[in-house]
């Protein structure tokens, strides 16, 4: 069991995340209605994650310092369209936390990460609206935090607070009505 992260697992999270939403690049573009129905947000998320592979493909054994510097700094530069600018920022808030942790990270600091990665993604945008990306984000930080003592190893952890975000998900239609009206969830939730 996995109870602490360093820059090395940090690496292939940030890898596998950029190659699932690649996967699901054209599914996210399909779910675009909000602010516009311009069918980019999975093309514009999946091009800020990739400019965060290239440099992370680059790091052979990073520390975990090196690991989320690279990452934010790479996603800050390659952030494409609102959806990327919000995924930039939310991973933003989480590099923060973890850049001044220990060389490893345990759930409790990596929940408090993604609380973190939610306040800067939510002070980024000038109007935020609930049943969009920052809902999901929001919801999963809330329930990383409450869960973070009891799940103590990530193999626990990470796949009930992904559980967490796509109850979160479900729920947007209910709360942006332009999402309701088109049958859809958020696309940026999805990603």
């Amino acid at each position: 069991m996995i109870q602490t992260i360093d820059g090395i697992q940090f690496k292939h999270m940030v890898l596998h995340g950029a190659a699932a939403i690649t996967l699901q690049k054209q599914k996210i573009n399909d779910l675009n209605v909000f602010p516009v129905p311009d069918g980019d947000t999975g093309t514009n998320m999946s091009m800020t994650m990739d400019a965060a592979m290239v440099e992370m493909e680059k790091l052979s054994e990073p520390t975990l310092v090196k690991a989320v510097d690279t990452t934010a700094s790479a996603l800050l530069r390659g952030a494409r369209g609102n959806s990327g600018v919000i995924l930039s920022q939310i991973f933003r808030g989480i590099c923060t936390v973890l850049r001044v942790s220990k060389p490893e990270v345990d759930t409790r600091t990596f929940a408090k990460a993604m609380e973190q990665g939610t306040k800067v993604a939510y002070n980024a945008v000038s109007i935020p609206k609930e049943g969009t990306i920052l809902t999901v984000v929001r919801l999963m930080s809330e329930f990383a935090v409450k869960v973070a003592g009891k799940y103590k190893d990530f193999e626990t952890f990470i796949p009930a607070v992904i559980a967490e975000g796509d109850r979160a998900l479900a729920m947007t239609p209910g709360l942006l009505p332009v999402l309701k009206k088109a049958g859809v969830v958020d696309s940026g939730g999805v990603g």
